[in-house]
């Protein structure tokens, strides 16, 4: 899956495999760990990637619905992407990732991609200043209605051969 925003940036996210490729234990959260890859360009340019088990199975598809959502426009925009309250705001267990609406105008969506933990360690220029808290880092992505469309088909493509276990 990747996104483009209008500024420039862009986030790539796919999944490479189970993290326990050998675990096969049906409904067993361990067996349903994917490790993902991901890509992130800033639009300043910053460039990094991480790879890490940051989704199970389950979680993979929340983000397929979620963006199916986001481009139908059933989410609610938020200034606030950690309040218990937003339900637009799609989180999951391990901290690395979160995907929320700040704005929808028209057919363009603002999204934010918030990035934490494993997700920033291979930032250019994270060995400078405190590490920012969980979902502190966050990336804006001006997108069309078409565009999350075209992300979620990626996506589903995507996650098709890392069925829940």
């Amino acid at each position: 899956m990747q996104l483009t925003s209008t500024d420039g940036a862009v986030f790539e996210l796919r999944p490479n495999g189970y993290e326990y490729p050998d675990l096969t234990t049906a409904g067993e959260l361990d067996a349903n760990w994917l490790i993902v890859h991901g890509t992130v360009r800033t639009a300043a340019g910053e460039i990094w990637t991480f790879d890490d088990p940051s989704l199970t199975t389950w979680e993979a598809q929340e983000l397929l619905d979620w963006l199916h959502a986001a481009a139908e426009g059933r989410l609610e925009p938020s200034d606030d992407p950690g309040s218990d309250m937003v339900t637009s705001t799609l989180m999951f267990i391990e901290p690395n990732l979160a995907f929320s609406v700040a704005a929808v105008e028209g057919e363009q969506t603002m999204l934010r991609v918030h990035l934490s933990l494993e997700a920033v360690a291979g930032k250019p220029d994270w060995s400078a200043g405190p590490k920012p808290r969980i979902y502190e880092y966050s990336i804006p992505f001006r997108v069309d209605r078409a565009q999350l469309l075209t992300a979620a088909q990626q996506w589903s493509s995507d996650i098709t051969p890392f069925p829940a276990r």
